[in-house]
Order: structure tokens, then C-alpha cells, then sequence
């Protein structure tokens, strides 16, 4: 099982505002891969500068578009959007199934971590 807690500090400025004053802004990628990929993608993701898998998480039942029924993970993969295509190169060559999933904001990540300050 998977437990995790995010927090930013107080005083954390907008996407706009950190964009505009050259800071990095943060988004968040699902990307689902079979169990005994993930390990292979955590460190393929570890390679890219700035982008870190925030929550690794199994899936406990089976289904959606997939070629096997192996155990499934969801990584949370949080990246600067500036990455986002290396991410996907990454992805694309580390593994040969998977789901890639939506790109959230950093707050809104948060929120639907239950952290109410998230935005």
C-alpha cells in the first residue's frame, strides 16, 4: 500500500507568476505499466533532470486496454512541463505497454490529494 503527503511552502507563488520569473513549473503525470515494469521506468524516469515518480501504487483489480492480465501499477510522476516530451520519449522506449495518463497541475495534484491548501 502506498502513503504519501505533499505540502507547498507557505508563501508559493502561481504557475503564471513563477513562469514569468524564469521558475520551474511543475506538473503531475499518471502513467499505469505492468508490476514488473516499474521498476525499469523509476529508473529510466530518475535519468531526466528535474523529473522525480512522486507515488508508486499497485492496482488491485483488472481491466481497462491491455494486452495481459499482469498486476498493474499507477506512477505519479511529477515533471517540469518543459520535460513532458522527453518524458514521453522515456516512456515509450523503456516499455512496451502501459497507459499514459493525464497531466494535472502541481495544485491541482494536491487537491486530489486531500490537501486542502493545494490551491
Amino acid at each position: 500500500m502506498a502513503y504519501a503527503a505533499y505540502r507547498e511552502p507557505p508563501g508559493a507563488i502561481s504557475a503564471s507568476a513563477a513562469a514569468a520569473v524564469g521558475e520551474t513549473v511543475f506538473q503531475v503525470l499518471d502513467v499505469t505499466v505492468a508490476s514488473v515494469d516499474a521498476c525499469r521506468v523509476r529508473r529510466a524516469l530518475a535519468a531526466c533532470q528535474g523529473v522525480g515518480v512522486l507515488r508508486c501504487e499497485p492496482l488491485l483489480h483488472t481491466g481497462a486496454a491491455w494486452a495481459t492480465t499482469a498486476p498493474r501499477v499507477r506512477l505519479m510522476v511529477r515533471l517540469p512541463f518543459a520535460r513532458y516530451a522527453e518524458v514521453l520519449h522515456c516512456l515509450l522506449d523503456c516499455v512496451p505497454d502501459g497507459e499514459i495518463g493525464a497531466l494535472t497541475s502541481w495544485r491541482a495534484h494536491l487537491r486530489r490529494c486531500g490537501v486542502a491548501h493545494g490551491g
